[in-house]
């Protein structure tokens, strides 16, 4: 097999091969900007619902309520 005569390999594989590598390299980041913008949302969305949540549960009660049936 290593005696016998190689293949020809076409001339423009080098330009197709870098060609196919940047279309990878860029959804690669691509993907990773979604990711990214996806996570800060969801960061952000958890920081309004636990703001809400606060204000929402009022001010906090002063005095304990009288104990019942001693």
């Amino acid at each position: 097999m290593l005696a016998g005569p190689h293949p020809a390999v076409p001339a423009d594989l080098a330009e197709r091969a870098a060609r196919r590598g940047g279309r990878i390299l860029r959804r690669r980041r691509a993907a990773g900007t979604v990711f990214r913008l996806l996570l800060l949302a969801a960061a952000a969305t958890a920081v309004v619902l636990a703001v809400a949540a606060r204000l929402r549960a009022g001010e906090p009660a002063l005095t304990t309520p009288p104990p019942e049936g001693w």
